[in-house]
């Protein structure tokens, strides 16, 4: 078992309770999204903050290989300047899935991917709806710290505050989840889940991230972060069905659409466009999405074609997707991987003619287009 996934291990053997304090291990089937190298292969992650995509950004969007609408999807759903959420009724999940079933009208093959935070449960999406059903009826489905206060946190550029979070002790949170993410993909509109603030990215009680205690949740900036305490038995069962919840969401749709859960165990996002960074995220991941791909530089360029191996992407992040030339060049396959022709120089030829090379020890490197529109 590899490093990475030796931390879904935490209840082998004689550990796992039958109370279901702890969760099962799951180590999940590997997610087989869309990718080519006909063109570069490009994935895009954002989200209009002002309405709906235009017919111009969809058939823009329909170019990449993989898109991930952002949680902020239309005005409902937008930061607002005193950092308060709309309601369940902006229903964000509906409005990303109808965009994304345009994508995939133009162009099938096109990964679709919804953003689905596995901790914070903005308020903006019908899955909060449900959960305030459940605590109106009696049922807590809100995290609760050792003194029974509800968890409110800011997200993490403080664009949002007075965010609940899901409690995934609870057996009636984690099926809530799995609705969620079974109706997603039941409208043929979605295939993959972007679950940022995973167990996978040490976001768990007491873990080193926002500058936490052992049995500390803390989130947000500045004055408007806040910290609440656990007790060390709920930490454990708490870590243990938060890894839970996206290993066992990949397995499923590894099975069924094939799609990713982005920052799960196998796919990972924002790597930074570097010879040796995308390499190394390679090593443990098999959906990785490299970032500054909005208008990458020459430098950029030579560093992904050098390094990239099927299924790592380059990524753009911004409010609307963006264009530039050598996304219409047509690439083709590598030869194979990059051939290191002296000490750190690396050359890549591809189908096209292409050709990128790259100097490890200068940090620098080039690409030479063979196959120009």
């Amino acid at each position: 078992m590899s490093a990475r996934l030796a931390m879904l291990a935490l209840c082998a053997g004689a550990a796992c309770a039958d109370d279901g304090r702890l969760a099962p291990v799951v180590i999940p089937a590997r997610p087989s999204p869309y990718f080519s190298w006909e063109r570069l292969p490009m994935a895009f992650h954002g989200a209009n903050q002002t309405g709906e995509y235009s017919a111009e950004a969809v058939a823009l969007m329909a170019k990449y290989q993989m898109v991930t609408i952002e949680k902020w999807y239309t005005a409902c759903a937008a930061m607002r300047p005193d950092r308060s959420q709309g309601g369940p009724a902006c229903a964000v999940e509906a409005k990303v899935e109808k965009v994304l079933g345009e994508v995939g009208a133009l162009n099938p093959n096109t990964t679709r991917v919804l953003y689905l935070n596995s901790l914070f449960n903005f308020a903006f999406y019908e899955l909060n709806g449900r959960m305030l059903e459940a605590e109106a009826a009696g049922k807590e489905s809100f995290l609760r710290d050792r003194h029974g206060e509800v968890v409110y946190l800011c997200n993490d550029g403080n664009g949002y505050c007075n965010i609940t979070t899901f409690d995934w002790t609870k057996p009636h949170v984690r099926d809530l989840w799995m609705e969620a993410v079974s109706n997603a993909t039941a409208t043929g509109n979605v295939e993959g889940i972007f679950a940022d603030h995973s167990a996978q990215e040490q976001y768990n009680i007491g873990t080193p991230t926002q500058g936490q205690t052992p049995l500390e949740m803390c989130n947000g900036r500045g004055a408007l972060k806040k910290c609440y305490e656990f007790t060390a038995d709920f930490k454990e069962s708490f870590n243990s069905w938060h890894t839970w919840s996206t290993n066992k969401s990949q397995d499923v749709l590894a099975k069924t659409t094939g799609g990713p859960v982005i920052c799960g165990s196998y796919a990972m996002w924002n790597v930074r466009c570097d010879f040796d960074a995308i390499r190394e995220a390679q090593k443990t991941h098999n959906v990785v999405e490299v970032k500054d791909g909005c208008a990458p530089s020459p430098k950029c360029l030579a560093a992904y074609l050098t390094a990239a191996e099927e299924g790592t992407y380059l990524s753009c992040f911004m409010d609307a997707p963006q264009h530039f030339p050598e996304m219409d060049y047509t690439l083709g396959a590598p030869d194979g991987p990059a051939e290191e022709r002296a000490a750190g120089v690396y050359r890549r030829r591809f189908a096209s003619g292409t050709v990128a090379w790259w100097d490890n020890n200068k940090k620098t490197g080039n690409v030479t287009w063979g196959g120009r529109a």
